[in-house]
């Protein structure tokens, strides 16, 4: 109740919540617009129809040319021709000087908690108060002294057989992803290296550093499940990685030149780093870092296609790399940084860090996931409930139930330790906070997000199905269950709603509001939302009616660890990226490149992907004339969908609509993916 009152004090001191006496309308038109623009301008306003009351349109005494017509979608042209006196390349912009919502269909209210779902949700609140701080306290000592890199200057860099300093532009190429950077890939969680260790399968035994051939050498445990990690993926947006480097299905992209999308292998050189989900995180760390140094100085692993120039002569990453990470390889990639940048791998970890360029974070566990605290609390023998082991089982594909024996007391040692959410935000968070590195991170939210039963009550709000959006923005407000997630209130819950006349499409949205909805017992207001990674929109791309964003509060959605961007969200399940077998690319079936990409089902195409820029420094523009992101990314279109009819009165022909929702989506956004966009923008001159 106090964390009520508290919230409630502080949007009324804002004037951000309605006041007694008060109407909505008022209270949304005092909200301070962080654009430090008018909320009203020359704009004409889409009209809302009146209605009788069986929510028919009520037509005017004297109308004529009167015309209804079915549900459709416009496309309303560029945010920037739309908008010309807003910044429109972050959500400065809103709120909207217009009500980007009218009328609709009332929301799904949200279930009440089974018996079964409280018990989960009271066992793992227990485990974060009682056993995650002494967890924490341990992963602070660390298991593995550090190896340390004695580094060195970078020299023998030639173009065309004449010397050229190492981190010269005139290696940059213009085409190719990242300006033909070098690239280097670090996995996320691998749950079946885990079940392969219970099983005592020998490959899943070794261990790092014992055992770096497993790491290292081809067709070793953990090298073999990297590459196949990576497979699809690279293929999808580099080359064939399989030696059929002309491969005319791989390299899809659909730039500003290009009419349609299309096939072109790129020729950027790449890095694979293995690491062992059954070890803690210092261990990642130290592969990771270990296996940086030896491509850097031996090309140890480096896939170089035959498409890189031949009179380009350098070291791996002497110009600078980009870190693609997925799940639980965000965190390891940004705590390594960090600790490298700051000594702790010696002077040659220091100029590791420095030659990263930009790291992107597809559904980053950057704030851990409470389904680590459900393995863990398994395997220390915690009396878990019902529920809570029907997690554990599926996670795994098991059927031996959670009780803990010899087989699974190392699960309490490995990478989900540390993915504990009180872990991962009280040890990890305030090191990954100081990583050099500019972090671009990807987040979905998704309607499958209850694979695993209970899976709403462990990951309260917008979640991939394994992260939440907090996590996957780099927003370091509290993951636990407790706090609520971050959130807004908009100005009326059916105008939240993302209405649609679709029944699959209804079906979808009506989960992922539920999703929006469950935001536990301490919520700051009645009809508080958790949000994505911006308030203003949704995965969905759909313009939230925003009351109070609270901003500066606890409850902010725009928070972010230092030097970390969130930089696109949509309706993405949390396996895409890499390239989830069961949600094949059409380049991994051998289909053209106009084929239809989307992501996992749920009744229909999940297509959607929308901005979640919340910091202008994304556009940030380097040295050798490469930008983080190129500012022409901000290409994003205003999708109006509804139901309107038209009459003429008094000489005028009027538009009204029964409803409609306003869409703000990245351009081409009906065949493109989360990763085009990634390698189209980043790093870009």
């Amino acid at each position: 109740m106090r964390l009520l009152a508290f919230a409630l004090a502080v949007g009324l001191a804002a004037g951000a919540l309605p006041l007694p006496g008060r109407s909505p309308q008022a209270a949304f038109a005092a909200i301070p617009n962080n654009s430090g623009q008018n909320l009203t301008g020359p704009r004409e306003c889409d009209e809302a129809a009146q209605l009788d009351g069986n929510g028919q349109p009520v037509v005017p005494a004297g109308a004529t040319q009167v015309g209804g017509s079915d549900t459709f979608t416009e496309d309303r042209g560029s945010l920037a021709s739309l908008y010309p006196d807003r910044l429109t390349n972050t959500d400065a912009m809103y709120p909207l000087p217009c009500d980007p919502s009218i009328g609709g269909a009332s929301p799904p209210p949200v279930p009440t908690p089974s018996p079964d779902e409280l018990d989960a949700a009271n066992a793992l609140q227990k485990f974060d108060q009682v056993k995650a701080p002494l967890i924490a306290k341990q992963a602070q000592t660390g298991s593995l002294p550090r190896p340390q890199f004695p580094g060195g200057k970078v020299v023998g860099c030639k173009i065309q057989g004449q010397n050229v300093p190492c981190d010269s532009p005139l290696f940059l190429r213009s085409g190719q992803p990242f300006e033909g950077r070098d690239v280097i890939y670090v996995h996320g969680l691998q749950l079946h290296q885990i079940k392969d260790r219970i099983k005592h399968k020998a490959g899943a035994i070794q261990t790092w550093p014992a055992n770096q051939a497993a790491f290292l050498n081809a067709g070793g445990y953990y090298r073999a499940d990297a590459e196949a990690y990576w497979h699809d993926h690279i293929r999808e947006n580099l080359f064939d990685p399989d030696g059929n480097h002309t491969n005319p299905n791989s390299g899809w992209q659909w730039t500003s030149t290009d009419q349609q999308p299309v096939y072109v292998p790129k020729s950027n050189r790449y890095l694979i780093v293995a690491w062992s989900s059954n070890q803690t995180i210092d261990y990642a760390q130290s592969a990771l870092l270990t296996q940086l140094d030896l491509a850097m100085r031996y090309g140890t692993n480096v896939v170089t296609p035959p498409a890189y120039p031949a009179s380009h002569v350098r070291p791996f990453c002497s110009n600078g790399c980009v870190i693609v990470s997925h799940s639980a390889g965000s965190l390891v990639t940004s705590t390594s940084m960090s600790i490298a940048a700051h000594g702790g791998f010696g002077f040659g970890g220091m100029l590791m860090a420095s030659r990263i360029y930009a790291h992107v974070s597809f559904e980053g566990a950057i704030s851990g996931s409470p389904l680590a605290t459900i393995g863990v609390a398994a395997a220390q023998g915690m009396t878990v409930p019902a529920a809570l082991c029907n997690v554990w089982t599926n996670m795994l594909n098991f059927s031996s139930g959670c009780s803990a024996n010899a087989s699974t007391a190392f699960v309490a040692h490995s990478i989900l330790r540390d993915l504990i959410p009180y872990v991962a935000q009280n040890v990890w968070g305030p090191i990954l906070n100081e990583s050099p590195v500019p972090t671009l991170t990807i987040a979905g939210g998704h309607p499958s997000a209850n694979d695993y039963s209970i899976t709403k009550i462990v990951l309260p709000g917008l979640d991939d199905g394994v992260v939440s959006m907090n996590s996957a923005c780099g927003n370091p407000n509290p993951a636990l269950l407790g706090p609520p997630p971050s959130g807004l209130v908009p100005t009326s819950l059916v105008k939240a709603f993302d209405m649609t006349e679709n029944g699959a499409q209804f079906m979808r949205n009506a989960k992922l509001f539920l999703s929006q909805e469950n935001v536990g017992q301490l919520a700051p207001a009645p009809t508080y939302l958790a949000s994505a990674c911006t308030p203003y929109l949704s995965t969905t791309g759909m313009v939230m009616p925003v009351l109070a964003a609270f901003g500066s509060t606890p409850f902010d959605a725009r928070r972010r660890y230092k030097n970390h961007y969130s930089f696109i969200q949509g309706v993405i399940d949390h396996s895409f990226d890499p390239g989830d077998p069961s949600n094949q690319w059409p380049s991994a079936a051998g289909n053209p490149a106009w084929w239809l990409r989307h992501y996992l089902h749920y009744s229909i195409d999940n297509v959607e992907e929308t901005s979640a820029v919340t910091d202008a420094n994304i556009y940030q523009q380097f040295n050798d004339g490469t930008y983080l992101v190129h500012p022409s990314f901000a290409n994003i279109h205003e999708i109006v969908r509804g139901r309107s009819f038209q009459y003429k009165l008094f000489g005028k022909i009027h538009r009204v609509w029964i409803w409609k929702r306003t869409y703000h989506l990245l351009d081409k956004w009906e065949k493109k993916q989360s990763s085009h966009y990634v390698y189209e923008f980043v790093g870009r001159r």
